[in-house]
């Protein structure tokens, strides 16, 4: 389970790691599941640093974060 103040990546981006600074989730919009029932939709909002110091903040869905481990 993926934590605020974790490392995670990207599953298209694997050299490009950030920290989890807020879990979002989104009960509005329910999913159907394979197996019949709902979900809720949960996004993370990582903090990137970039290569020149600055940062950058992205939003992606639970399913395509990875943890990282050093």
């Amino acid at each position: 389970m993926i934590k605020v103040g974790d490392k995670v990546y990207h599953w298209q981006t694997i050299n490009k790691t950030g920290i989890v600074t807020e879990i979002i989730t989104d009960a509005n919009k329910n999913v159907l599941t394979v197996g019949g029932t709902t979900s809720v939709r949960v996004y993370y909002r990582i903090r990137y640093i970039n290569n020149d110091g600055t940062t950058s903040e992205e939003i992606h869905l639970s399913g395509e974060v990875m943890k990282h481990f050093d």
